[in-house]
């Protein structure tokens, strides 16, 4: 299978599974409200955050692994592959051990600490050591599936997740019905953990991405010592990520109550969706770049990287003025006027989105390259920042201030040494590598006037459903026409024209042989 085949059936995969991810949300978080009251709700977002925290313990050895395995996928039969597949597996085996030991010592200490209410301290605890114990058991399950991504089968991931999904809803529901109430989203975790696990397996095995046994290899403490060291900047990377973009439900649980975080929680699901829709276009490529990379194919990595940063910028403004014009009206009928909050918030949210995911292709440039230098401690400021600007900010103007803090610290600090560092990479000026997202970020300003004219007292009487068609009106005819027409350089335009016209013809042959 070529590179670009691999690309394109990664990047479909990728968006089928969000689709599935879509429905498990759109059908879960209903499901949940209906037996669960916020608070309880809210509990459960508390405790699948702070499991995120937990995995931090990985110290950034899942990304080494399967950065690492890139270098040397190519001669299998020297031994050193499976030696990095082998040690990668102590490594990861020793740091599940110790998330399960951490997170059952969160469960023990956190609740005075978090301020939860005295009803809540037992459900937290029960929820927080199974989660604890669970998590763990991933981690040490790590090294499983680190092939996948460097031989670019993302699609191979994605079906195993979509078949978790499924498998999680369907025990959830189960769980629900027979009344174990909370405890349910941990069952259902667990069943859907333990599939996800074995059919990632099945799939490597099958595939040959495992190495055969005259070619494993042995631990080796000199690949530990070049995984762990390129594995600790990715983990300063992602504990500045955890603080900037995974903490802001403990924030607000502490900040502003248990309501108020199951708000949050509620309000950004489909920002969260649209993240992972737009950050598959980067996911699906980062195999086939670090392969440019390592064969050292300059002309064509940069080409590429340009693509795909454009690329990136148009669906992030797509998604970004979906959420702005339809999100607030989507969230009431969703919830049947449960979850509400300030309509400015959408537009805010938007512009979350599109900075990060600007930001995100140039930052993952930089760790593809393996030379992270100073971007690990830039993570690290954003994140600390981040929390900072909150404790200030949320107090006086609440889930706004958040979002604002966000997208200050995204902008003026990751961002700008991201753009720096993709410019001293490729040796252009940096305003040459702005003037990439130069139309998208024109039609995401644009939408702001579109979301404002919303904002009239005559649209704000209407009803939900009103105000989402008219929404979803605005966003269909006008929205995504001037991003297809002005948003997109036109060669980008006819290369992709073109990709889409020879897909179809090529579906359709299928189709007619079959």
């Amino acid at each position: 299978m070529s590179r670009s085949k691999r690309f394109v059936t990664g990047l479909l995969s990728s968006y089928a599974a969000i689709g599935v991810n879509i429905l498990y949300t759109l059908a879960s978080i209903p499901l949940a409200l209906h037996y669960l009251d916020k608070e309880e709700f809210g509990l459960w977002a508390l405790v699948t955050q702070l499991s995120g925290y937990l995995m931090l313990l990985e110290f950034g050895m899942t990304g080494s692994v399967a950065r690492s395995l890139s270098d040397h996928k190519d001669q299998m039969e020297d031994g050193i592959y499976g030696s990095i597949l082998r040690t990668g597996g102590r490594v990861f085996a020793i740091q599940g051990v110790l998330v399960a030991l951490m997170g059952l010592t969160l469960a023990w200490f956190a609740p005075p600490l978090l301020d939860l209410p005295a009803r809540l301290h037992q459900p937290f605890a029960i929820l927080m050591a199974a989660q604890a114990v669970l998590s763990g058991l991933r981690l040490s399950l790590g090294a499983l599936g680190s092939p996948l991504w460097c031989h670019q089968r993302l699609d191979l991931s994605n079906l195993s997740s979509s078949l978790s999904l499924v498998s999680n809803f369907a025990v959830l529901w189960i769980g629900f019905h027979l009344g174990w109430h909370v405890y349910s989203l941990t069952v259902s975790s667990v069943v859907g953990t333990f599939l996800s696990s074995f059919s990632i397996y099945l799939f490597c095995r099958r595939q040959g991405f495992y190495p055969p046994r005259e070619h494993r290899g042995r631990y080796d403490p000199r690949l530990f010592r070049e995984l762990f060291h390129f594995g600790g900047g990715l983990f300063l990377m992602n504990l500045g990520a955890q603080l900037a973009s995974a903490s802001q439900v403990i924030l607000v649980s502490r900040l502003l109550g248990m309501e108020a975080a199951a708000t949050w929680s509620v309000a950004t699901k489909i920002f969260s969706m649209a993240q992972q829709f737009v950050a598959r276009v980067l996911d699906s490529s980062a195999g086939g770049l670090a392969e440019m990379i390592v064969r050292k194919e300059a002309g064509q990595l940069q080409k590429r990287f340009k693509d795909l940063v454009a690329i990136s910028a148009v669906m992030a403004v797509a998604a970004s003025a979906g959420i702005a014009l339809m999100n607030g009206a989507f969230i009431e009928i969703w919830t049947s006027g449960k979850v509400t909050w300030n309509p400015w918030n959408n537009y805010l949210l938007a512009c979350v989105l599109f900075s990060t995911a600007v930001t995100r292709c140039h930052t993952g440039l930089t760790g593809l390259t393996k030379q992270l230098r100073g971007m690990k401690y830039v993570y690290l400021i954003e994140g600390l920042a981040f929390v900072t600007l909150c404790f200030f900010l949320v107090p006086l103007a609440g889930l706004t201030g958040l979002l604002i803090a966000a997208l200050v610290c995204n902008i003026f600090l990751t961002g700008a040494y991201g753009v720096n560092r993709t410019s001293c990479f490729f040796d252009i000026p940096r305003y040459e590598i702005a003037y990439w997202v130069v139309r998208p970020a024109t039609i995401l300003v644009l939408t702001g006037i579109f979301f404002t004219s919303t904002r009239i007292p005559s649209f704000t009487k209407l009803d939900a459903v009103q105000q989402l068609s008219i929404g979803g009106f605005i966003f269909v005819v006008i929205v995504i026409p001037l991003i297809w027409i002005f948003g997109i350089d036109s060669k980008l335009r006819s290369e992709i024209f073109h990709f889409c016209c020879q897909t179809w013809e090529k579906t359709k042959s299928r189709i007619h042989a079959a």
